[in-house]
């Protein structure tokens, strides 16, 4: 046995009764998960976008509009640097 499994055997008898048959189950679940196929996950992905676009409808962002963004945002930061763009420390006094 190793010393990690010594010490989590160690931890475990400190555990509240509620709390051991917590963490069992816990690991019993982790430990029989069946592995999904991809068509089960891409079944499930469907599933998700499905109910995002109910909730979102139609008209959601890109990612090219996230990328868009994020460049503008850096565009303002670069041209703040330099002393031009809308900043408290560029106003004179």
């Amino acid at each position: 046995m190793t010393v990690l499994e010594q010490e989590i055997i160690e931890k475990f008898k400190r555990l509240t009764p509620e709390r051991r048959a917590r963490v069992l189950s816990t690991l019993h679940d982790e430990t029989t998960t069946e592995q999904m196929s991809l068509a089960e996950w891409l079944e499930r992905v469907e599933a998700v976008r499905f109910h995002l676009r109910n909730d979102v409808g139609e008209q959601h962002p890109s990612s090219a509009d996230f990328v868009n963004d994020v460049r503008e945002e850096r565009d303002a930061d670069l041209l703040r640097s330099v002393g031009f763009g809308r900043s408290s420390r560029n106003r004179p006094n």
